[in-house]
């Protein structure tokens, strides 16, 4: 999955220290990320922004973020982003997923923090001007001292499988045309397990019973933390899709599922799990 980028190792303890010009640097102008264009596109190093715009390492605007090994990711502090350099372009966190696992990881998870920060430049108490928090990854209002963390909202995805048939479906907003799982963000008040309920009956309109939990993981592309789960069909297996979510919802049985990767998402694991005859677990 995403996180899983071993022998490699995510540094994500706060700090504050200066860039090197080796380390990646987030260019965001709010909604996307500044990379360089190419038959795979890589995220820009510090040293060759600098060099295209003609400056040197001590006018550097950035924070650093977090760091993969030994190499940092630091957020460029420009006032405004303005036009992409030749060879350059502002391309959507989704554009991540096809890199390398080190740039996917730390990509996303950068834009993550850079979109957090776009949506937190002004304290939503009083309207002052926030600042970065000097001990801990926050942002702190200078006047009224109201504190805000970085944004990461739980959702549950969950396998349901009725004997040799996986309850499979397409979200309208995925790109996406392969069939994945029934997923929905956590509502307040209510416990991972009730999600899992409450989601599979507004999506598809069936019970579960059985709720296993399977996994996690970070998914930065909808500044979200993932939990996976198992479940059994409770009942009538007719299917009552919300096509205010979903442009499909099937039934597929377990020989007529291709193979998924299962190197970026916890769907595809669970998807794999049960294509495999729930042999793959949530490490594989």
């Amino acid at each position: 999955m995403i996180h899983e980028i071993l022998p490699h190792k995510l540094n994500n303890e706060f700090k504050i220290c200066d860039p090197k010009l080796t380390d990646y640097v987030i260019r965001y102008d709010g909604a996307k990320t500044l990379l360089k264009k190419g038959a795979t596109n890589t995220i820009p190093r510090v040293g060759e922004l600098l060099e295209l715009e003609g400056k040197s390492l001590a006018d550097f605007e950035g924070h650093y973020l977090f760091s993969i090994d030994e190499t940092a990711f630091f957020l460029d502090d420009s006032v405004t982003c303005g036009d992409a350099p030749a060879g350059y372009e502002y391309m959507v966190s989704r554009t991540f997923r096809n890199m390398s696992p080190v740039e996917r990881l730390g990509g996303a998870t950068a834009a993550h923090l850079a979109h957090w920060e776009s949506l937190n430049r002004f304290c939503g108490r009083c309207g002052r001007e926030m600042a970065r928090g000097e001990k801990e990854r926050s942002m702190v209002c200078p006047k009224c001292g109201n504190v805000v963390y970085p944004r990461i909202s739980p959702v549950v995805i969950v396998a349901v499988h009725n004997g040799d048939k996986l309850l499979m479906a397409h979200n309208i907003d995925n790109p996406n045309p392969r069939l994945f799982l029934i997923s929905g963000f956590v509502e307040i008040g209510e416990s991972l397990e009730q999600a899992v309920h409450r989601e599979v009956l507004e999506e598809a309109g069936l019970r579960v019973k059985n709720v296993r939990y399977f996994g996690s993981q970070p998914w930065p592309f909808s500044d979200s933390l993932i939990a996976g789960f198992t479940a059994e069909l409770d009942g009538n297996d007719t299917i009552h899709m919300q096509e205010a979510e979903l442009s499909e919802a099937m039934w597929v049985r377990r020989k007529d599922i291709p193979e998924y990767e299962t190197d970026v998402s916890i769907s595809c694991c669970l998807i794999e799990n049960f294509r495999r005859g729930f042999t793959l677990d949530s490490d594989a």
